[in-house]
């Protein structure tokens, strides 16, 4: 009996640990975007025991049995936690961008995993008693990786944790005599220009509200994006200059200089967006989702909302020990067959991000002081979990091509708009507030997109109520800080 309960606690303690082993992978490889707090770590350790107890009993009743049905179902217990740590070997493998690429054709999926699932059956039907007994050899074999997790999680607890909410007093920098707008910046990761526009340079008609929106604003026809990923234009957009490259070492944010250098980045220079933000007068927010912005925007920031992207807990403040196990399932590949597992857990995720970046941006922008707020949405980015209507996630939400379910999800983009200009109306800020809708980037995938790194930019100055065409060629980077300025430089009521 003591034998069986060592072996039911062992195998139970690594099965569980076995499942967390995406997340200990990214805690090594990949700690900068999952701004890890200290809850999450007894979060960790939390689910980690439950789930020791819940697979631990059900070892203690399998293992000692060499039925068919009792493999069957010992198979059934250990299939979850060893997808998953194939997920996070998947992870840590140099897989070359020819074979991703090749992965994703259905026909060479649907052969390997056939073939996969067949071997299985035909040893599991056609030997089942060295099938039972190879099984269990397997598991004590695999077993020892279990330790792995542990440490990860033991050491993550080390590690300072970066802020992700940030709420102080404005500061008191003068305005020297202007008479600021407030300015209200919308990004959409993902929103692509092409999509949006029709070839003539016209809003398409399906997009109503943000039709809208650009019928009393400039829409600027030719702006170059900072860049054609999400790491290097959103700190380049933060910076109001166009950085070569962006990496994370050593859970921190590097730039090439210009000599091919790599150096610590920084978004507090005085050329910055906050920083000429801060210097004009205004009271600076940034809320968003991806990269640690309360951190990187530390001293420019008056109040701050920072949400990963991976890490499901940062978009819950109470203590939830499911939240581990479902950022789990997020780090999973997005390639079949761990999509199909990811992706539920994925637009769960997305809808919490939507619904407080919403939040964040819905926030009043009466003030003692005038506002200038950036906020970051995780939408028309995969996984696609919005249509039109709200939230309704297809089976497979992070399918790119076709592209019907990233059309959807731009329906939703376009509602988002008009739930934050209808905020706005309500009250009573609409007309002397600048509004800006921008993009990081075009849509990855393909499609209708022309180039990626033409992007939407639509800015309603404060007063303006006609439309204006701008054809001229600008960057997304420093159209935006330039916005900024003039909205500090122009009267809160002003025609155009």
């Amino acid at each position: 009996m003591i034998r069986r309960l060592l072996i039911a606690a062992w195998l139970g303690f690594a099965l569980a640990a076995l499942f967390l082993y995406p997340l200990a992978v990214a805690l090594v490889s990949d700690s900068y975007y999952l701004q890890w707090q200290t809850q999450d770590v007894i979060e960790s350790v939390t689910a980690l025991t439950g789930l020791t107890l819940a697979f631990a009993a059900a070892v203690f009743v399998l293992w000692p049995r060499s039925s068919r049905s009792a493999t069957l179902a010992l198979l059934a217990v250990a299939l979850l936690p060893l997808a998953s740590f194939a997920a996070g070997v998947a992870r840590q493998l140099p897989f070359e961008d020819a074979l991703r690429s090749a992965w994703e054709g259905r026909a060479l999926r649907f052969t390997v995993l056939s073939l996969a699932a067949l071997v299985v059956v035909i040893a599991f039907v056609r030997w089942p008693q060295a099938f039972a007994r190879w099984f269990r050899r397997f598991l004590v074999v695999v077993s020892p990786a279990s330790l792995v997790v542990v440490a990860s999680i033991g050491l993550s607890a080390l590690r300072p944790a970066v802020p992700i909410s940030v709420e102080r007093n404005p500061s008191t920098a003068s305005t020297g005599g202007a008479t600021c707008a407030p300015v209200l910046a919308l990004l959409f990761d993902e929103l692509s220009f092409s999509y949006l526009y029709d070839e003539s340079g016209m809003m398409r008609d399906e997009f109503l509200e943000i039709r809208r929106l650009a019928s009393e604003a400039t829409n600027y026809l030719t702006v170059a994006a900072p860049a054609r990923d999400t790491l290097v234009a959103l700190p380049s957009l933060l910076a109001a200059r166009h950085l070569r490259d962006v990496r994370v070492e050593d859970d921190g944010l590097w730039e090439l200089d210009d000599e091919g250098e790599l150096v610590p980045f920084s978004a507090g220079g005085d050329g910055g967006l906050f920083a000429t933000a801060r210097r004009l007068g205004y009271a600076t927010e940034m809320g968003g989702y991806y990269l640690p912005y309360c951190d990187l925007l530390e001293g420019l920031i008056d109040t701050c909302q920072s949400l990963s992207f991976y890490n499901v807990s940062t978009t819950h403040e109470e203590f939830a020990p499911f939240d581990p196990m479902l950022t789990t399932l997020v780090l999973w590949p997005r390639q079949l067959p761990f999509g199909l597992v990811k992706s539920p857990s994925f637009a769960l995720l997305q809808r919490e991000l939507v619904a407080d970046v919403l939040a964040f941006a819905r926030r009043p922008m009466i003030g003692r002081r005038p506002v200038f707020r950036f906020a970051h949405f995780s939408i028309p980015h995969l996984p696609f979990a919005f249509d039109a209507e709200g939230y309704d996630p297809p089976f497979d939400s992070l399918q790119t091509s076709p592209d019907t379910e990233y059309v959807e999800q731009l329906g939703y983009v376009d509602r988002v708009v008009g739930e934050i200009v209808d905020e706005l109306r309500r009250e009573g800020t609409y007309d002397e507030t600048t509004i800006v809708l921008l993009s990081d980037h075009g849509f990855r995938f393909g499609g209708r997109e022309r180039d990626p790194l033409q992007i939407p930019f639509i800015v309603k100055m404060a007063g303006q109520r006609a439309r204006v065409d701008v054809r001229a060629a600008a960057r997304g980077e420093l159209l935006l800080k330039d916005v900024v300025q003039r909205s500090c430089a122009l009267p809160t009521r002003r025609g155009v």
